[in-house]
């Protein structure tokens, strides 16, 4: 059996956020109702044509904000899964939330529906970053919210952080990962803060409106996270993400591993193995397709074998278990060009029979290694 995840996207937002460039909108609570049993109609009509032999061990509720919901819906949506699909081997269920959005009686009642795992968008503790950030909850909101979801029996709660923010200087950012660790979470996801297209920061930042910290500051920022947060016990399993002992985010792993995840509701994304897909990008046409019980998906791509290849340098160099040999040897790729990038940057890897990986210090170099490692023709 293959091991696979199950994605759900929930697109509201209370605000849209300067740099989110994910599919969302701001909150129509009137919306809601019919979103959901238009979700539901989606996983019901996808499970009429499923016929792969996968192992469901994931389920991620992501956005937009997940725990705008009303725990009635996302156990109605919880339901479907069950009755439409073998979820009977779940072992991580996880739901994201802003600090101001997940009032303690819906999180009890979120962890008595089976959501094991609490993702929580701190992002800064720093007012005016967070007024910077378009986010609307203070550092006391972040604190209050996380004990919260402790008194509701969460053990499993991650912390979302962003670096490389304009005006965050490095004191201030080293100052928020202390206030952090006290907490004690057992995840912390940390990510430099980029500049997307179709974003308000984007336009911001084109019309010199706001100047982006120097790469050197970001890597600075980058370096201390990474070392503090090892010296308190947080494993680096992936470039930007950190984790107590057996406590990685499983679902995120699917991504990364190139494993195969359903996924639902407007602009999600889903992989077999060899294509993806993706829903239409528009909460409007999404729910008028399934109204009249119409396939909500508007693209596909078929993954080459280069693509595969790529994908597997690509998240391998990010990930601290690195590239697995067997799966390139699987896709006959030429590795002469592999083997001269090996020679290039031999101090910064660990190269073994098995697997090519960064040493602890080169994360830097991940991504600068893995764009030369790539091909763009079979041999």
């Amino acid at each position: 059996m293959i091991r696979a995840g199950i994605y759900i996207h929930i697109p509201f937002c209370s605000i849209k956020c300067i740099y989110c460039d994910y599919y969302s909108m701001e909150k129509i609570k009137e919306t809601m109702p019919e979103f959901v049993d238009m979700l539901i109609r989606e996983i019901e009509m996808t499970a009429r044509d499923y016929h792969e032999n996968w192992k469901f061990d994931t389920i991620f509720f992501g956005g937009g904000t997940p725990s705008l919901l009303k725990p009635i819906w996302l156990e109605k949506i919880l339901y479907s899964l069950n009755t439409s699909f073998d979820i009977s081997n779940i072992r991580e269920i996880t739901l994201e939330a802003n600090p101001d959005e997940a009032p303690k009686q819906s999180l009890i009642e979120f962890r008595n529906l089976g959501i094991n795992r609490l993702s929580i968008g701190f992002q800064s503790l720093q007012p005016n970053l967070l007024t910077f950030l378009s986010r609307n909850h203070t550092s006391k909101d972040c604190l209050t919210t996380f004990q919260n979801a402790r008194d509701a029996d969460f053990d499993n709660i991650n912390v979302d952080m962003i670096f490389n923010i304009p005006g965050q200087s490095q004191k201030i950012w080293q100052a928020d990962l202390q206030q952090i660790i006290k907490l004690t979470p057992e995840h912390i996801s940390a990510y430099s803060l980029t500049v997307e297209q179709n974003t308000p920061l984007f336009t911001k930042v084109q019309n010199g409106e706001v100047t982006m910290p120097h790469e050197e500051m970001a890597l600075n920022m980058f370096e201390y996270c990474r070392e503090h947060l090892n010296t308190y016990g947080y494993n680096q399993y992936e470039i930007s993400n950190y984790s107590r002992e057996r406590m990685e985010c499983y679902h995120n792993l699917h991504y990364w591993n190139l494993e195969p995840y359903l996924a639902f509701g407007p602009s999600a994304h889903r992989y077999d193995g060899h294509t993806r897909s993706w829903n239409v990008s528009s909460l409007d046409t999404y729910m008028q397709k399934l109204a009249q019980n119409e396939n909500p998906i508007s693209g596909s791509e078929i993954l080459s074998t280069n693509d595969h290849y790529n994908e597997t340098v690509f998240n391998g160099l990010r990930m601290q278990e690195g590239i697995e040999l067997q799966k390139l040897k699987s896709l006959n790729a030429n590795s002469e060009k592999m083997n001269q990038t090996i020679i290039k940057w031999k101090e910064r890897l660990n190269v073994t029979k098995d697997s090519i990986r960064l040493k602890n210090n080169y994360y830097r170099y991940a991504d600068e290694i893995a764009s030369e490692m790539m091909i763009t023709e079979l041999p």
